[in-house]
């Protein structure tokens, strides 16, 4: 039984909610039916996210997740765009993606196509919180100029943004430079943890799992519930897990998983932070609580839950526990 066959049957009070809560949900379920069928389905959709890649040639200019549950997701619209003379549409956006709200560099020579565009590059030194307005120009040799104002300074500014620096991926590993230096991996090894991974398709591209992890129940539950709760969202933000949370490969995730950071009390949006744990386990159950927040004012929690089947742990449901000053 397929994913899509699984979400046809929940009940009316499902069609209300989010689409990443519904692929949630939809994976739950069929753990839950514990069917022949539905767990060769189960097995199929791990294999499947184990495979993909942090860092496709193309990425879809329309709706960015957010990972949380209780939050809106992005709606992506360039901030400003321009047309370079061999017919490449060049385009802004701006989003948290790497940790804090920055310019992106996206390209297309199908615009209008939202599906089309580039994977979004970051920019550095950018600081697109409170944009009123912009312009994308074309620069002399390969460089563009935006030039942007803020909503309460009738200053305008100019970021130059030379495309040689902006698509440099000196180690061939998907990421840039730039995004290197913000992930602190290395730009010259393209598997910066050695663990025999590329740092473009390794969620964890600072952490190589440990002899004791490889095989561990304790890491598997943890790994699936991440999945289920953090990874069906389809949001490619980077994570910061809380030094209060254990150490787990991750499978799944879109974006990158970075260890050991504390939550930030500057009251400014930053992150995504998360934080894991087994709450409660016996020899055939286990309960997982997660969290994510961006502040210290805003965040939500989810607990899920996961059974002991035919020697194999499967998630069987996931339920929301708390939420503060989210936008859902």
């Amino acid at each position: 039984m397929s994913s899509s066959a699984v979400a046809a049957e929940l009940p009316r009070s499902v069609q209300s909610i989010t689409a990443k809560a519904a692929r949630t949900l939809a994976y739950a379920r069929l753990g839950e039916l514990s069917t022949p069928e539905s767990l060769a389905a189960l097995r199929r959709i791990d294999a499947e996210a184990a495979r993909a890649i942090l860092t496709p040639p193309t990425s879809a200019v329309d709706i960015w997740p957010h990972v949380g549950w209780f939050s809106a997701d992005t709606v992506v619209e360039p901030i400003a765009q321009t047309r370079s003379a061999d017919g490449t549409t060049y385009a802004i956006v701006s989003g948290n993606l790497l940790g804090a709200f920055d310019f992106f560099l996206v390209s297309s020579r199908a615009p209008a196509d939202p599906r089309a565009w580039t994977r979004p590059r970051l920019i550095d030194r950018s600081h697109p919180l409170g944009v009123r307005n912009a312009d994308l120009t074309p620069g002399a040799g390969e460089t563009l100029t935006l030039t942007f104002a803020f909503r309460l300074t009738p200053e305008r500014r100019d970021l130059q943004i030379p495309l040689l620096d902006v698509n440099r991926d000196s180690d061939g590993d998907g990421w840039t430079d730039i995004e290197e230096g913000r992930l602190e991996t290395d730009p010259h090894d393209p598997d910066s943890d050695g663990d025999g991974m590329p740092d473009g398709a390794d969620v964890c591209p600072l952490y190589p799992a440990s002899k004791e992890e490889i095989g561990s129940e304790t890491a598997v539950i943890l790994a699936k519930a991440i999945f289920a709760g953090f990874g069906l969202t389809g949001s490619r933000q980077l994570l910061y897990v809380t030094p209060d949370s254990p150490r787990v490969h991750v499978f799944g995730y879109g974006g990158p998983i970075l260890f050991d950071h504390p939550i930030t009390t500057d009251g400014l949006p930053g992150g995504p932070y998360v934080t894991w744990r087994i709450a409660e386990r016996t020899a055939a159950t286990a309960r997982v609580e997660l969290s994510d927040r961006e502040s210290t004012s805003s965040g939500g929690g989810q607990d899920v839950l996961l059974r002991k089947i035919d020697n194999n742990w499967v998630v069987v449901s996931r339920r929301t526990t708390w939420v503060s000053g989210g936008t859902p």
